[in-house]
């Protein structure tokens, strides 16, 4: 494979000479900044790529195109006289795609969260290098760079390769361009309802999903916004008699926000709590466990009401792996699920594995939480917070 030179006064001229030679599928061997020894740049830091031709080319890509000094710029055989070639115009299209990629990823740099990299040098650096990688990333095939990108957010399998149906337009732009396409298509599958304890009429609320996942906090902040926003009574249910301290920690929140708790450690005596409470909302918590058939199931609490229809949150959070979303949705199937919660979102940036389990099943995402502060670190879900989530904006 026989290596070529090309320096440039910064990233992007430099490529621009590698794929005027070489086509858009030229191999990088090295990039580096170097000092130019002679001519009128003598002195001035360049930068200096060692790139070789492509094995493989891809259509219209270094077979056939013009090398440096060959006649780069003249119509090609065949073409009208002054008419460019649609080699030609192809390449003014991909140029003109940089360009708009490059602009918005300065703007981003300059931004109130990141303004250090536009202002120093080893900000401008990152900057280039990072046009650099959007550069390289252009000339792998549409169904690599839409894989990829899915994959970063936590995607996986079957539902990835559905969500990347029909990416091969969009993939033939930039890589902004791509994510706010995927953007869009996980959007239009996403579902989200919010307003359950806010909502007129007496309603029954229970929290399912393994254990540690947030279960107990998440019913503590939608107790406190019902009694301290909306002014509802509440009473929570417990069925959470094996986890220790359970009891005493939902005994402190019941002191503290001001809410009647009882605990119920089988179905008659949930049952008799049931038919004797008045509350506008009952707050349901169970223990971490979903293949449970006995009478201390919420599958057997649940058996025979027919006052209230019950709203089951299934509790997820963030971090959850693709697999380990869909087997809590198989875990926890009895009884149904009508929502899901989402928990821990400030423990990760990478939260599409457990997108898994609202998309998989089509159930609607009710809230989302941030935090462990009671009642200030849950939201109401909303199709723009949740992608906002998942593609997280970078610098």
């Amino acid at each position: 494979m026989q290596y070529q030179t090309f320096r440039g006064a910064d990233v992007q001229e430099a490529l621009l000479h590698v794929r005027e030679a070489l086509g858009a599928d030229a191999l990088i061997e090295s990039t580096r900044h170097v000092q130019a020894s002679q001519g009128a740049l003598a002195g001035r830091t360049m930068v200096e790529i060692v790139a070789a031709p492509s094995a493989f080319p891809s259509r219209g890509s270094a077979a056939g195109q013009p090398s440096r000094g060959s006649g780069a710029g003249q119509p090609s055989r065949g073409s009208d006289a002054g008419q460019p070639s649609a080699a030609s115009a192809a390449r003014t299209s991909r140029l003109q795609e940089r360009a708009r990629a490059r602009a918005a990823l300065q703007r981003r740099a300059r931004d109130a969260d990141h303004p250090e990299l536009e202002t120093t040098a080893v900000g401008r650096e990152i900057v280039q290098l990072r046009l650099m990688l959007d550069e390289l990333s252009q000339g792998r095939p549409a169904k690599d760079r839409t894989r990829a990108l899915l994959t970063a957010a936590g995607f996986e399998g079957a539902l990835a390769r559905s969500l990347g149906t029909g990416a091969s337009r969009a993939a033939r732009g930039s890589s902004l361009e791509l994510k706010h396409w995927l953007r869009e298509r996980v959007g239009e599958k996403l579902s989200c309802r919010s307003g359950l304890v806010e909502a007129p009429g007496r309603r029954l609320i229970a929290c399912v999903g393994p254990s540690g996942v947030g279960k107990t906090t998440t019913l503590a902040k939608l107790a406190a916004r019902a009694r301290l926003s909306c002014r509802r009574s509440v009473r929570v249910l417990s069925l959470d008699t094996f986890r220790v301290g359970a009891v005493e920690q939902w005994r402190r929140y019941a002191e503290l926000i001001g809410l009647s708790f009882e605990v119920t450690p089988n179905a008659g005596a949930f049952h008799r709590v049931l038919h004797s409470a008045t509350e506008d909302l009952l707050l349901v918590d169970t223990a971490g466990r979903g293949t449970a058939q006995d009478d201390t199931s919420l599958d057997a609490c649940l058996r025979g009401v027919r006052e209230l229809k019950p709203e089951i949150l299934l509790v997820l959070p963030a971090w959850l792996r693709a697999r380990d979303a869909e087997r809590a949705v198989e875990q926890y199937a009895t009884p149904a699920a009508t929502g899901v919660v989402i928990t821990k979102l400030d423990e990760t940036d990478q939260v599409g594995g457990v997108m898994h389990a609202p998309l998989g099943r089509e159930l609607p995402i009710t809230y989302l939480c941030d935090g462990a502060r009671v009642p200030e670190d849950i939201h109401d879900a909303a199709i723009d917070r949740v992608l906002d989530a998942i593609f997280p904006e970078q610098a």
